[in-house]
């Protein structure tokens, strides 16, 4: 694999948006933009390592692709994502060995993986991949997946932006005409490359693939490591990887000036307390990261265990939560610090873990334990009349259904949230929404040959039988996320009755519990997990099904509590 360079023109007061190690952190990504304002006269900077690690990276590559395509979006290759399309690719003899290894290491590890995901899309689960068939089960990923595999094996390098170099691991010289065509591994993944004497003077050189908190010896830290001396900008918060992670996004302006200004900001899912007593620091007794973490398991003590740490004998007492066993089998404790945080009345804190009155949190990027009361600081969501501005983090599917409501002059409500995908944060959705939100199934026939779309209140559980009955079909089954996408043009958590608008073979049956007639306002996803929409049942009923040409079946689903 050897280096290849891209250039990207940067116009006079052009922004950069750089961020590296999403990770599969699909909602991450989408909330990061829209707190850093991304907007139609931004460049976005993608530093590698789309994929793994976290729960959505499938649906994380072919968001960037489709951002890709209407904004210029640059991506350089990670070290993980080009190791994932090899794996993919790979034809030479041992590949499906290779490849039923590569499941089975991920789901002891991650329980999860980008190639899990292609073949759940597919319905395959990963017990059904063998040494045996493996090779007939790549051949369907490659064909199915190969947009996706052929655009992260496609990627550069590395970026140059002004005075910027964007690599993935790091670069041992600034000379471009040194580094092209180059054996290009050692540049994506290049541990520790902050601490390696290097000093740059043409470029800024911006890395991920190295969690900041490695880096730094003395705190528990995961904001980004700007150094400006040595002309180093480390940005990977731990996305996926460490108990305190984050998504890091830096802002850069005038790019091309010898003193551009530089911002950043960040995302996590961690919920926000307002601090509302003050408290002095205290040093760390218990600082613990990445190269001594594995440990000895001594006594537990409540929401503590005591440990000793491997490599330096010291015994130290750590949440229990911060205990992970890796794919050696052993006990590794996460990255952790005992430091007691100096923390002013009003300051926000972000609460990774609560025992008792203590909290560990995180302000600014670092981590400790707060010990003061806090008052806990709701989502802000709120509710809004009509279609949003084309911001560029929205996916062109989500807008398009925004402009066919207003071709057809349907008058609807909306609110911008987090990604729905827990019961949990359904619910406080709903609620906002008054409660109008119903479910959404999608499923099959078992010939594969009838596709259906579900709508039912969202109380009620899901009798397969009933409902074959009543529609005279074969038994059903959830349809895979391929027909989602080739049929609604969405993909799972996101589906709704709007997606029929994309549906112009009528591929799709919908088919209405009746139970869902019951009231005014009818609520759905806009065909993405991060907005919801309220409008009038009659609406929907009598102007967006006519002319999406979908007519609905009604059907009576039992409202027993069973599945």
């Amino acid at each position: 694999m050897r280096t290849t360079i891209e250039r990207i023109d940067v116009e006079p007061g052009q922004r950069i948006l750089a961020v590296s190690d999403i990770h599969g952190h699909f909602d991450y990504f989408v909330q990061l933009l829209k707190k850093m304002e991304y907007g139609e006269d931004d460049i976005l900077v993608i530093v590698g390592d789309l994929v793994d690690k976290g729960p959505e990276s499938l649906r994380t590559v072919q968001y960037v692709m489709d951002l890709s395509r209407r904004h210029p979006v640059y991506v350089s290759m990670g070290n993980v994502d080009i190791r994932r399309a090899q794996l993919v690719l790979d034809d030479t003899p041992g590949a499906g060995e290779r490849f039923v290894e590569f499941l089975q290491r991920m789901e002891n590890t991650w329980k999860n993986s980008f190639c899990h995901e292609m073949l759940a899309d597919l319905g395959i689960g990963i017990r059904q991949v063998t040494a045996e068939n493996a090779m007939q089960h790549l051949c369907r990923l490659r064909e199915a997946f190969a947009e996706e595999l052929n655009f992260l094996a496609g990627r550069p390098v590395i970026l140059t932006a002004g005075k910027f170099l964007f690599v993935h691991g790091g670069v041992p010289t600034e000379n471009l005409d040194e580094l092209e065509g180059t054996e290009a591994y050692s540049y994506l993944k290049n541990d520790d490359f902050w601490n390696q004497g290097y000093c740059f003077d043409a470029y800024t050189v911006v890395t991920g693939h190295y969690p900041v908190s490695i880096y730094r010896k003395d705190r528990e830290d995961v904001s980004p490591l700007l150094d400006k001396e040595k002309k180093i900008f480390c940005i990977d918060g731990g996305c996926g990887l460490k108990m305190a992670g984050q998504l890091n996004g830096i802002m850069i302006s005038g790019c091309m000036s010898g003193s551009p200004e530089i911002s950043w900001t960040s995302y996590d899912d961690f919920p926000v307390a307002a601090a509302m007593e003050k408290r002095a620091g205290a040093a760390p007794k218990v600082h613990i990261n990445y190269y001594d973490s594995k440990v000895e398991m001594l006594e537990e003590n409540g929401d503590f265990v005591k440990v000793r740490r491997l490599e330096s004998g010291e015994i130290a007492e750590v949440p229990s939560k911060w205990i992970r066993y890796w794919s050696d089998k052993q006990p590794h404790c996460d990255d952790y610090i005992d430091e007691k945080l100096s923390v002013e009345a009003g300051d926000l804190l972000s609460v990774i873990y609560r025992t008792g009155n203590n909290c560990y949190v995180k302000k600014q990027g670092k981590a400790g334990w707060y010990d003061g009361a806090i008052e806990w600081i709701p989502p802000k969501l709120q509710m809004v009349k009509g279609s949003p501005e084309r911001k560029c983090w929205r996916r062109e599917r989500e807008l398009a259904v925004y402009e066919l409501l207003d071709r057809l002059e349907i008058e609807f409500e909306r609110i911008d949230h987090f990604e729905t995908s827990t019961m949990e944060m359904c619910q406080a959705i709903d609620e906002m929404l008054d409660g109008v939100i119903c479910k959404n199934l999608f499923l099959r026939n078992q010939q594969k040959t009838k596709f259906y779309l579900l709508m039912m209140p969202g109380n009620k559980k899901f009798h397969t039988k009933d409902l074959s009955k009543q529609i005279n079909s074969s038994r059903l089954s959830f349809g895979e996320a391929v027909y989602m996408e080739r049929f609604l043009q969405t993909t799972p958590g996101s589906v709704s009755v709007m997606g029929l608008m994309n549906d112009k073979d009528n591929q799709v049956q919908l088919l209405m519990d009746r139970d869902v007639l019951g009231g005014e306002w009818f609520g759905c996803h806009p065909c993405m997990n991060t907005s919801s929409i309220r409008l009038k049942l009659s609406d929907l009923l009598e102007r967006f099904l006519p002319a999406v040409h979908h007519e609905p079946i009604f059907v009576e689903l039992s409202a027993e509590s069973i599945s």
